[in-house]
């Protein structure tokens, strides 16, 4: 039998050194890489969630400032967006607040790589810069009510459509997509704050806004 010199051990101990420690960098990359990733979407929930804070104060302090009601629900005439209800546009009613709210930055979740921030508050300002839904029926007298939130919202599985969207509380079916932050959202309510739900905290959350239907306009 031919046996192994001392130089073909050294160099076959050399190459199994040479897999292990290539094997620990790919492990030690993987795991680098899983940690970055959830760091990121730890930082985009929290930046989302600063996004809804400050459209529901612009939602306050333009009823304070202007009128004793929303703007959704205070006419064109006096600088509301009360005629548009119809159309089912998010942005109508979010650029009559573009002194609240300083800058449409604000309204695009950094997670939601299908919509871009706007410059300002312009002729090209569009529901293609908005993020998040916008109630229609929210009012100070509900303050559980949702107010506005991640538009990534679906209805028995489906996602819902761009448009008008009649939520009803006896009917909870509803849940989040996939997209933006990964089967979960944000959700801002009347009384000013904002809520992380996943699906069925969600779900759960339905029933107590204190009314029947709360329209919704998807971006």
């Amino acid at each position: 039998m031919k046996k192994l010199s001392p130089k073909g051990t050294a160099r076959a101990f050399a190459l199994i050194e040479l897999i292990v420690i290539v094997l620990t960098l790919i492990v030690l990359a993987v795991t680098l890489a899983c940690g970055l990733v959830r760091t990121q979407r730890k930082a985009s929930v929290i930046w989302c969630n600063n996004n809804l804070k400050q459209a529901g104060l612009a939602f306050r302090t333009w009823t304070v400032d202007l009128s004793t009601n929303w703007p959704t629900q205070v006419s064109t005439a006096f600088g509301g967006g009360k005629e548009l209800v119809g159309s089912g546009q998010v942005f109508v009613h979010l650029r009559v607040m573009s002194n609240e709210l300083v800058t449409p930055k604000v309204l695009v979740c950094p997670a939601d790589k299908a919509k871009t921030a706007a410059q300002d508050f312009g002729p090209n300002f569009s529901d293609a810069n908005v993020s998040y839904f916008v109630s229609i029926d929210a009012n100070e007298n509900t303050p559980q009510m949702f107010l506005s939130g991640d538009r990534n919202l679906a209805f028995q599985g489906q996602p819902i459509k761009p448009g008008l969207f009649a939520l009803t509380t006896n009917n909870p079916s509803i849940s989040w997509t996939k997209a933006i932050h990964d089967s979960c959202g944000n959700v801002g309510l009347a009384d000013g704050s904002v809520q992380g739900f996943g699906r069925q905290h969600l779900a759960e959350a339905v029933p107590y806004q204190g009314v029947a239907t709360n329209r919704l306009a998807i971006p």
